[in-house]
């Protein structure tokens, strides 16, 4: 069987969750997290996923590809890997390197974007998740640049790349049916 890996990304907040909650209405597909993928890898609990900001980005992601390797379905047609490609430690943003993308297989990159308001709202109401507390306008410069590392992964691994929004869940179905196979 071949196999579609998309990587889904956009930052912390913007609701890539709740997009790929409606997204498997239309579409079957393996939903993996980085964090639950690093989790996996470490044979420990997702529970403390957003501490994993702050622990060291080069094992994280050796971690995250180790635990792709594991989880991985390699019975399902797409396989979704809903994560970052910027990582903020609350103090600053790092960007994650193709290679990561590139060990991973991913054949397109999608960034998930809405209003900084909208996703400066999303963060003070989910209180389960302990994150950097940022205003509007930070959050808009967050997304613009982990926008830009997405393109520029893609650029570099030669692969697709699209930006979708909330309002994008079928179009989005509609990309991915069209785009070829491994």
């Amino acid at each position: 069987m071949s196999q579609r890996i998309v990587a889904f990304t956009g930052i912390s907040g913007v609701g890539k969750t709740t997009f790929l909650r409606k997204f498997a209405k239309l579409m079957v597909f393996q939903h993996v997290t980085g964090g639950s993928l690093i989790a996996a890898a470490k044979n420990a609990v997702t529970d403390g996923r957003d501490n994993l900001r702050y622990a060291d980005l080069d094992k994280n992601q050796r971690l995250l590809i180790e635990g792709f390797a594991l989880a991985r379905d390699a019975n399902t047609e797409v396989v979704i890997m809903d994560g970052h490609v910027v990582i903020d430690d609350g103090e600053c943003l790092t960007e994650i390197s193709s290679d990561v993308f590139k060990a991973l297989g991913v054949m397109a990159m999608v960034h998930l974007e809405a209003d900084p308001t909208h996703i400066a709202e999303n963060r003070s109401k989910d209180m389960a998740r302990s994150r950097p507390k940022y205003d509007k306008d930070t959050l808009g410069q967050h997304q613009d640049m982990s926008r830009q590392c997405a393109r520029s992964i893609a650029e570099k691994l030669r692969i697709g790349f699209h930006i979708v929004t909330h309002n994008d869940v079928a179009h989005l179905a509609t990309l991915l049916e069209a785009m070829p196979s491994d």
